[in-house]
């Protein structure tokens, strides 16, 4: 669910189904009350038809899971028992945790293919497009999507530990691009420039930065920023 929602590589028709499906592997392997799963489908209008809707789902998702995966039906509500390794959500949060804890520790290179590796898995920047975002289902989402944002931030810091700023620079841009106001990316960024001897590009992420702080929030950067901003102008002069 990186990306578009598919069970293997089969796409899933029907907002609701996907949600449902997201849903469930949001809490996968333990049960999710029928009143949660509505919740997550509908949050505050559900339709009087809601429990009978996401009955018929859980018949049309058993047929799409087959061998990847078992749906299974408890009083009260469904299981989605899914093995070790299948969904790409949870791989992705263990490749990204060991990642930044390679990085955490020193182990830069390490950390550089950990994250890279788990930055591969997403086939978008938005986890299951094109599903509705309600209920509990938004935040769990939300959360998922700020976890790939943090994970390119350590991937360029990794990269910059390793002597690569083309490859920090890089991803950060694209991040920047959908998310401008993350002080650690500017950061980043500004340290990357530095590094390959462009103190014209510390200087315009700083304008940037500044520009856009004003812009969106009406407040100044934070001081930060403005401190490694002079400290990197210091030192390349």
């Amino acid at each position: 669910m990186l990306g578009r929602v598919r069970v293997a590589e089969k796409e899933i028709g029907g907002g609701k189904a996907r949600a449902l499906l997201v849903a469930l592997l949001m809490e996968a392997n333990r049960m999710t009350s029928v009143d949660r799963l509505v919740d997550a489908l509908w949050e505050d209008e559900p339709p009087a038809s809601a429990v009978a809707n996401v009955r018929t789902h859980v018949c049309t998702l058993r047929r799409l899971v087959g061998d990847t995966g078992t749906l299974v039906s408890h009083p009260g509500g469904y299981e989605l028992v899914v093995p070790e390794g299948t969904c790409d959500a949870t791989a992705f949060s263990a490749r990204a945790d060991a990642g930044r804890a390679a990085l955490a520790d020193g182990r830069a290179e390490q950390a550089c293919g950990l994250l890279q590796g788990a930055l591969a898995l997403w086939g978008a920047d938005r986890a299951a497009v094109g599903v509705p975002r309600g209920g509990w289902l938004a935040a769990r989402l939300g959360y998922l999507d700020e976890e790939r944002r943090r994970a390119v931030e350590d991937f360029a810091e990794a990269s910059l530990r390793v002597g690569e700023p083309r490859a920090a620079l890089r991803d950060l841009a694209a991040l920047l691009a959908v998310d401008p106001l993350r002080t650690r990316s500017w950061a980043l960024r500004m340290r990357a420039h530095h590094r390959l001897g462009e103190q014209g590009g510390v200087k315009e992420a700083m304008r940037e930065a500044a520009g856009l702080f004003r812009a969106q929030l009406g407040a100044p950067v934070d001081t930060s920023l403005v401190r490694l901003h002079d400290d990197l102008c210091r030192s390349g002069s």
